[in-house]
């Protein structure tokens, strides 16, 4: 992740992580290649946090999460998602944008960039936006996700992912009626009632996920 490198009141600054980030990021992340490097930095970032202990009065921008059965509580980044890391060469190499960090069980942050990288999603317009030219083997990239993160314990993918995006959803509402943007915005908007349609999805598309190699690992 980016090195801290000053604080002047609110405005913190960061060294930069050199890759492509952003819109740039989806061509890095069509291969499995791509999507384990992911996994392997995410456990990099997971195991760099587990000797960290937070100030007693540290204050998080959403709430913390309760244990979990089988996963260990870190330091989760809670918006993993590719356009949140840097890629360079169809490697990620940095993550950044820790608005949403909060103690956590690993399969959290774990879950939620397997919505991404899966992806859960199956609106062509959408795929092809990411870049996928055809229907993207999910069960492979979970397995190269979940092999790059060296996960071992037995995981409900599916599940995992549903329940993290029902989270997500309560974080903006949560955001949104203390007043931070854009998610103020998006309340008012009405979005977090239109993201509940990615659930659905999800349950859609678990045919294409679970097996007994992924779900019990």
């Amino acid at each position: 992740m980016p090195e801290p490198l000053s604080l002047d009141g609110a405005v913190e600054t960061v060294r930069l992580v050199a890759g492509d980030a952003g819109q740039e990021c989806w061509p890095h992340q069509l291969g499995l290649e791509g999507v384990a490097s992911a996994g392997h930095l995410l456990r990099r970032v997971h195991e760099a946090s587990r000797t960290w202990v937070p100030p007693a009065d540290a204050v998080w921008a959403v709430p913390e999460e309760p244990a979990v059965s089988g996963s260990e509580r870190v330091i989760c980044h809670g918006d993993a998602q590719p356009a949140n890391f840097a890629w360079s060469g169809g490697v990620a190499v940095g993550l950044f944008d820790w608005d949403s960090a909060r103690p956590a069980p690993a399969c959290s942050d774990v879950a939620y960039a397997l919505e991404w990288l899966a992806p859960f999603e199956d609106d062509p317009q959408e795929l092809a936006r990411r870049g996928f030219a055809d229907v993207p083997d999910r069960r492979g990239r979970v397995r190269a996700f979940l092999d790059g993160y060296g996960w071992a314990e037995p995981l409900d993918v599916v599940g995992a992912v549903v329940h993290r995006q029902q989270l997500a959803i309560e974080e903006v509402v949560h955001l949104g009626r203390a007043g931070h943007e854009p998610h103020a915005s998006w309340v008012a908007q009405g979005w977090p009632a239109r993201w509940r349609s990615k659930l659905v999805t999800t349950r859609r598309l678990a045919h294409q996920v679970d097996d007994e190699q992924v779900s019990e690992r």
